[in-house]
C-alpha cells in the first residue's frame, strides 16, 4: 500500500466512522461518500483491489483484495461500523481457484461457492446474507444519497410524445422479461421493436452493438426515435445494483444514434447528475423517468 493509504489508516480510531462504502469502479462510491458527508455521516471507503478508482484516496480508506473477508469484518468491528453500502461496478468476477483466502473466507467458502455460481442477483443476495449474519446492515445508495435517484417525468428535454412513450413501454417490458432471468437491466427499442438486450457485457457494450448494426445495415443509419431503457430486475433487492447512467452513457447513446433514455423512476440512479443532464441537453437527447406501474404493456 502507498504511504498515503497508511497515513489514513494509522490516524483512524474506533468509533470515528458510521458507514463503510465498499467501492467498485466508477464515480458512484465518491458521490455516495459526498452525500453521506453532507448529511453528517462519517464514511470509510473500502476499495476492491483492481476495481476502485484512485480518487477514493480523498477519503479515509483501505484497499482490500478479493478473499480478504476476515480482514474486512475485523476493520468494521474495529471502527464500530454497523452499516455498509455497496457502490460501483465490478469489471470481472474473481477466479475463486486463484484467490488467496483468509481464514474467515475459507470458513465461509461453502456459502460463497453456492452464490458465486449464480447470476448477479444471486451473488448480491448471498453477499448481503453473509454480512447480515455478522450483524451488519446493508443499506442502499439511495438511502445515503437520495439525490442520485431518477425522478418521475422529464429529467432532460421534453416529455416524449405518444409514439415515444409506446417505444419506452416496449423497452420497459423487454427489460423486465430479461431481468426475470437475472441477465441484464437494459434494452434498446426503436421503430416499434426491441433491437438489443443487455447481457453480462453491460450497457456500454450493448450500445456499441447498435453502432455495429447500423454500420452493417441491420438498422438504418438515421435512428427512428430509438430509446435506451433501464429498469430494475424483478425481485431485485433495491439496496444493491440499481441501474445507473452517467456522462459515458450519454456518449454511448449519441454514438448509437438514439434519441433518448428512459429510466425506472425511483429505482434508477443518475451519476454526475449535472454533467449528465447538460450533456443530454446539448445533444438533444431526452431523459425520462417512468413509474414502475406505467411501464408494462397491457396484455
Amino acid at each position: 500500500m502507498s504511504g498515503d493509504r497508511t497515513d489514513h489508516n494509522t490516524q483512524t480510531e474506533a468509533g470515528n466512522y458510521d458507514l463503510a462504502i465498499i467501492c467498485g469502479y466508477g464515480q458512484m462510491p465518491i458521490e455516495i461518500a459526498q452525500g453521506a458527508s453532507k448529511a453528517g455521516r462519517k464514511p470509510y471507503l473500502v476499495g476492491i483491489e483492481g476495481e476502485a478508482e484512485p480518487n477514493i484516496a480523498d477519503y479515509p480508506h483501505e484497499i482490500m483484495a478479493w478473499g480478504q473477508i476476515g480482514k474486512l469484518f475485523k476493520l468494521l468491528k474495529q471502527y464500530g461500523i454497523n452499516e455498509v453500502v455497496f457502490a460501483g461496478g465490478v469489471r470481472k468476477r474473481p477466479d475463486l481457484l486463484k484467490l488467496k483466502l483468509d481464514l474467515v473466507a475459507i470458513m465461509s467458502l461453502p456459502q460463497v461457492l453456492t452464490f458465486m455460481l449464480g447470476g448477479d442477483n444471486t451473488v448480491l443476495s448471498g453477499t448481503i446474507k453473509l454480512f447480515e449474519k455478522r450483524g451488519i446492515e446493508i443499506v442502499g445508495p439511495h438511502q445515503i444519497a437520495p439525490q442520485l435517484l431518477a425522478q418521475k417525468g422529464p429529467i432532460a428535454g421534453r416529455k416524449p410524445g405518444s409514439a415515444g412513450l409506446r417505444t419506452i413501454r416496449l423497452g420497459f417490458s423487454a427489460c423486465k422479461a430479461l431481468g426475470a432471468f437475472d441477465i441484464g437491466q437494459a434494452s434498446v427499442a426503436e421503430a416499434g421493436r426491441v433491437v438489443a438486450l443487455e447481457g453480462v457485457e453491460g450497457t456500454d457494450a450493448m450500445l456499441e452493438r447498435i453502432v455495429s448494426m447500423r454500420q452493417i445495415g441491420k438498422m438504418p443509419m438515421e435512428g427512428q426515435h430509438g430509446v435506451l431503457v433501464k429498469t430494475m430486475k424483478p425481485g431485485q433487492d433495491i439496496r444493491v445494483d440499481l441501474p445507473a447512467i452517467g456522462p459515458n452513457t450519454i456518449e454511448g447513446v449519441i454514438r448509437a444514434g438514439l434519441k433518448g433514455i428512459a429510466l425506472e423512476a425511483d429505482r434508477s440512479i443518475i451519476l454526475e447528475r449535472e454533467a449528465t443532464i447538460e450533456a443530454a441537453r446539448k445533444a438533444g437527447i431526452f431523459i425520462y423517468g417512468l413509474a414502475s406501474d406505467e411501464g408494462l404493456i397491457d396484455g
